[in-house]
């Protein structure tokens, strides 16, 4: 940028001459001088002479026309005035740059990208305070001298030269690319004096872009216990253009009939997340994946992604019998140890180790460990079974799945026991006889303190019991004899006389059979005590008893001895002599 030069100054001479009519009349004593405002400041006269000179610079710029009177007074100055009208035209030179209105501050314009060549930009309009009629000194020339280019190196922007006129010069305006541009303008007029000034151009924003997906395609996986309102997954666009252009709003458009999902959309961002409507169901060949469509769109334009959404599998199902309970048919007691009894079967909806089961017995149902379960579900017998023990059994087979935490099933099969003839007969009680020595025979043998009655009992179901079959065997038939009186009782009667010296007791076999096919047959050994009688006269004899103490202890009181025999009791005291 030039700088403007200042104003020349103005040098000049210009002489007015005033006469004197009066006949002779001095010419020479006539005085001139300037009169008018502010004429003295920038111009003098000689007073003799009639000259005229400026004595300071003038411009044009500021006043173009000065207008003055010039006085002439005869007889040096004393005597008569004459006056005369003085008008001096400035003329111009080119002392002024040209100037912008809109500068330093104000050359700011906007432009739409993608505006075709010669839509209007911006005016840059300078003005030039010389005088337009004096030459080229304010004819102004417009010229861009730091322009825009295109990467074909085409420019931008253009200017007509004369009005100073921006426009667009070239297609290929885009905002995204450079949102800014930034042109240097001169002015410059005849005389060569420049003036610049920089405009800044903004690029306004129009949809001219397409929201695209960042990804080709999106999938995500989701529990099947996600809960409604859960998200599953980030989706994400891009659109370069601005504001209310570049604001995306996504949603699914295909792949969910059901309407099981549905999309938050953060516009600002240019972000969605897709989110569970509703809640689905694994076990539901339907709902285990979904192939989703979703849309991106903005004001004009979309875009599609597929998306697939796959269901995964929890632990929510736990695994199910069918029937809930089994009833058998009675199985023999005597059944074979690993003999199978049953297949339980149980399904789980869950797939996986969610779905694969383990069977196994309730300890609380089968405490001895009497069964046992396959992989399979086959109950077996694992330990012999006992109907006297255990009439039936209600064995619960539980299920377990294998996720986390396992879920169980149970089912409970009741298992009755069929009776075989696997238990001979037996005395009811212990009984425990007493006969007493020396007693008359033939003697009834009373079994207890009210009874005379012997008793049979079979732990056998009845089919295998009553009626029994009581006898003795034949060489204790001189001793003793058993009347059996078939309901189960019988009785027994001593054949002689018994000496409890000679002998204490009497071990009498008792033969008993049940009615069971075949019967069984089971002898039991009846104890007979016999009973003492004072028939024996004292013998003398002595005892020698050892009683001892501890050093410094006294015997204090007496101390009795007892000796029991079975049936008599006899005691003796020693008195301690201290």
């Amino acid at each position: 940028m030039n700088e403007p030069p200042f104003p020349q100054k103005l040098s000049f001479s210009r002489q007015v001459t005033a006469t004197d009519p009066d006949k002779d009349a001095d010419q020479g004593a006539i005085r001139y001088s300037i009169h008018g405002q502010g004429a003295e400041s920038h111009f003098m006269i000689n007073d003799i002479t009639g000259e005229m000179y400026a004595q300071r610079t003038v411009d044009r710029e500021e006043r173009a026309v000065w207008r003055f009177v010039v006085m002439a007074t005869d007889e040096e100055g004393e005597g008569l005035t004459g006056f005369t009208d003085v008008i001096i035209n400035v003329w111009d030179v080119n002392d002024n740059a040209p100037v912008f209105t809109c500068a330093p501050d104000n050359c700011h314009s906007s432009v739409a990208e993608n505006s075709p060549p010669g839509t209007f930009v911006v005016e840059m309009t300078a003005v030039d305070l010389d005088d337009a009629a004096v030459g080229q000194n304010a004819i102004l020339t417009y010229w861009i001298t730091e322009n825009v280019h295109r990467a074909n190196d085409k420019v931008l922007f253009a200017i007509d030269s004369s009005t100073g006129t921006v426009s667009v010069a070239a297609e290929g305006l885009d905002r995204e690319f450079a949102d800014t541009h930034r042109l240097v303008v001169e002015a410059r007029d005849g005389g060569g004096m420049i003036g610049t000034a920089t405009a800044t151009v903004s690029v306004t924003d129009i949809n001219d872009h397409v929201p695209k997906f960042r990804e080709d395609r999106c999938g995500a996986r989701v529990p099947e216990s996600a809960n409604e309102d859960a998200p599953i997954l980030e989706l994400s666009a891009v659109d370069p253009d601005a504001g209310t252009y570049g604001q995306l709003a996504f949603s699914v458009v295909a792949g969910d009939a059901e309407q099981r999902f549905y999309v938050v959309s953060h516009r600002l961002g240019q972000t969605g997340t897709l989110r569970l409507k509703k809640k689905v169901d694994f076990e539901k060949p339907a709902e285990q994946r979904f192939n989703l469509t979703v849309k991106v769109e903005d004001s004009d334009f979309s875009s599609l992604i597929h998306c697939q959404v796959v269901v995964e599998d929890v632990n929510d199902n736990a695994p199910a019998f069918a029937p809930s309970s089994h009833r058998l048919a009675p199985l023999p007691e005597d059944v074979a140890v690993g003999t199978s009894i049953l297949q339980v079967v149980a399904s789980d909806s869950d797939s996986g180790l969610n779905g694969d089961i383990l069977y196994g017995i309730s300890p609380q149902s089968d405490p001895h460990g009497h069964f046992t379960v396959s992989r399979a579900g086959v109950v077996t017998v694992a330990w012999p079974l006992d109907r006297e023990t255990v009439a039936s059994y209600d064995v619960v087979v539980i299920a377990t799945d294998r996720g986390t935490p396992a879920l169980t099933g149970s089912v409970t099969v009741h298992l009755p026991l069929l009776d075989t003839n696997d238990n001979g007969p037996e005395l009811e009680t212990a009984y425990a006889p007493v006969l007493w020595e020396n007693s008359p025979a033939p003697q009834v043998v009373w079994l207890n303190r009210t009874s005379t009655l012997l008793h049979v009992v079979d732990r056998d179901s009845s089919e295998h019991g009553p009626p029994f079959s009581l006898s003795l065997p034949s060489l204790y038939s001189i001793h003793f004899h058993l009347q059996d009186h078939g309901n189960g009782s019988a009785t027994l009667t001593a054949l002689r006389r018994f000496d409890r010296e000679r002998q204490s007791e009497f071990r009498l076999p008792v033969i008993m059979i049940d009615s069971g096919d075949p019967p069984m047959t089971a002898t039991n050994t009846l104890t007979i005590t016999i009973g003492d009688q004072n028939d024996n006269a004292h013998q003398p004899g002595e005892k020698d008893v050892y009683v001892h103490t501890r050093k410094g202890e006294l015997l204090a009181s007496p101390h009795f001895i007892s000796l029991r025999p079975s049936l008599s009791l006899h005691s003796f005291s020693l008195q301690a002599n201290i």
